[in-house]
């Protein structure tokens, strides 16, 4: 069983811990985290995730998860990394938290540049179907479509994938 810090609403860690699933209070907050990862070219890597999650089954998208009881959100990210597609990801930036109120949580939000030979990776097939590289406007495009996530999520990733493709 997966067990995570609680949350409060400033973004401090409350003391308490609970197993995944939880009914959140009001003022209670999960810390989840996001990763973009780009190649030298400004391509995009992106996971179709497994038809079984609950959330965007079969969806096309970026690297995410949660950070579990006692991880710092890094950590966490890396770990995820690791156990869906078999590679380190060392390099990862912080950029940005965003509140998503709506689902009571906290993003953390991070990228990375790195050159991923796909046929290195090795895929978890309980969370992740297929893998692919997509340029910058199709990126943009699926950003623009995510609107199961905040718009302040959005504006900041679309920012982050104009300013690296435009150098």
């Amino acid at each position: 069983m997966e067990y995570f810090d609680i949350l409060k609403q400033d973004g401090s860690i409350s003391g308490k811990i609970a197993p995944k699933g939880t009914e959140l209070l009001e003022d209670e907050y999960y810390l989840g985290v996001h990763a973009y990862i780009h190649n030298s070219k400004g391509e995009f890597l992106l996971q179709k995730r497994s038809m079984k999650k609950e959330f965007l089954p079969g969806g096309w998208d970026i690297h995410m998860g949660h950070v579990m009881a006692g991880e710092t959100s890094k950590i966490a990210i890396k770990r995820e990394i690791k156990e869906e597609l078999g590679i380190e990801v060392n390099n990862l930036k912080f950029l940005k938290q965003i509140v998503w109120e709506k689902h009571n949580h906290f993003i953390d939000m991070y990228i990375s540049c790195k050159d991923i030979d796909l046929s290195d990776l090795i895929l978890q097939k309980s969370e992740v179907e297929d893998v692919k590289y997509v340029p910058r406007d199709e990126m943009i495009d699926l950003i623009r479509s995510m609107d199961y996530r905040p718009k302040e999520y959005r504006d900041v990733i679309e920012n982050y994938v104009r300013e690296i493709s435009s150098v």
